[in-house]
């Protein structure tokens, strides 16, 4: 069982959190399956129908990494039926005390919806350091959040309400957003017709798209003899200049001429994203593995460079910031 710091740190690297109403106990598992294969593993099934609490009991068993959580979460009755069907935190709309505190007494993660000052004060009166942003787009987006977290620096916000593939990016870019909550990838009539390969589609297309994918440049080995006449004709090919580093070369910004080899047989690859912890969690749930012992940590302790394990093509891949 997950503590609840855990599943906020899960939260956070998954990025975007589906909010799903499900009509049908049926579509649980399917859904479910569809979520997980796009690379999206969470779950905030919403209190809107009847079938929510078996609907995440279905989702959960038929995908366990799946990260599961109750939405709309209104009441105190609405807490123990969430927890009983295995969901692993809770969404409301706005701060109710009572159910904020009935739910943190059960020790799971909880995300209340705020949407003012006032909100935040109670929140932090909790022991809060994550609240969502409700509805985040009528109540002024992430212009309005900036203008919140002057005043409340530990304070990170879940905007949901108008958020969508469009817009995501301008949110998940800010350090004060935890992640995003948004329908568009799991919208209602989508689930109903049975479209779990869309579902799927979407799901993948949004999870790369936060992390907007680039290469920085390409690491080629070399013997160190021929380190610097191999920089200057790729200096040449691109236009660009040749500058000296610890290792060997960069020839212009695309190439990095590695004296006396590097890691891979060949060379490497430095892949770019948005956010690197989002990432390697993706990739890890595509099934490739991290080298562990080439992890970098920032200031904050979030991994902020990595090298896959595996070679492809005799190159060896490094994920760090665009």
């Amino acid at each position: 069982m997950k503590t609840a710091e855990e599943v906020k740190n899960r939260l956070y690297e998954i990025g975007i959190i589906p909010a799903i109403v499900l009509n049908n106990v049926k579509d649980a598992a399917p859904l479910a399956e569809a979520l997980c294969k796009g690379g999206m593993p969470a779950a905030e099934v919403t209190f809107r129908t009847e079938c929510a609490h078996d609907a995440m009991i279905a989702m959960k068993q038929a995908r366990p990494d799946l990260l599961v959580g109750a939405g709309t979460v209104l009441t105190k009755e609405q807490v123990d039926s969430a927890i009983d069907a295995g969901a692993e935190f809770i969404v409301s709309p706005g701060l109710n005390p009572e159910v904020v505190k009935y739910a943190l007494s059960k020790n799971v993660a909880v995300v209340p919806g705020v949407g003012c000052a006032s909100d935040i004060e109670k929140a932090l009166e909790f022991g809060l350091d994550v609240v969502k942003f409700f509805p985040a787009e009528p109540l002024g987006g992430l212009k309005t959040i900036k203008a919140l977290t002057g005043p409340y620096t530990t304070m990170r916000f879940m905007p949901t309400g108008g958020v969508n593939e469009k817009n995501m990016n301008d949110y998940l870019k800010d350090p004060k957003i935890f992640a995003v909550g948004g329908t568009w990838m799991v919208k209602a009539d989508l689930i109903e017709a049975g479209e779990f390969t869309v579902i799927e589609q979407l799901c993948r297309k949004a999870m790369l798209g936060q992390l907007e994918i680039k290469i920085k440049h390409i690491g080629v080995n070399v013997e160190k003899d021929d380190a610097k006449n191999t920089a200057d004709k790729f200096a040449a090919l691109f236009q660009g200049t040749v500058r000296e580093t610890s290792k060997g070369y960069f020839a212009s910004d695309f190439v990095e001429i590695m004296a006396g080899g590097g890691p891979g047989t060949h060379g490497h690859i430095a892949m770019g994203v948005n956010n690197v912890p989002r990432a390697l969690a993706f990739f890890k749930g595509q099934g490739f593995e991290i080298d562990e012992s080439t992890v970098q940590y920032d200031e904050k302790g979030l991994p902020k460079f990595a090298y896959f394990k595996d070679e492809i093509g005799g190159f060896k891949v490094h994920v760090t910031r665009n």
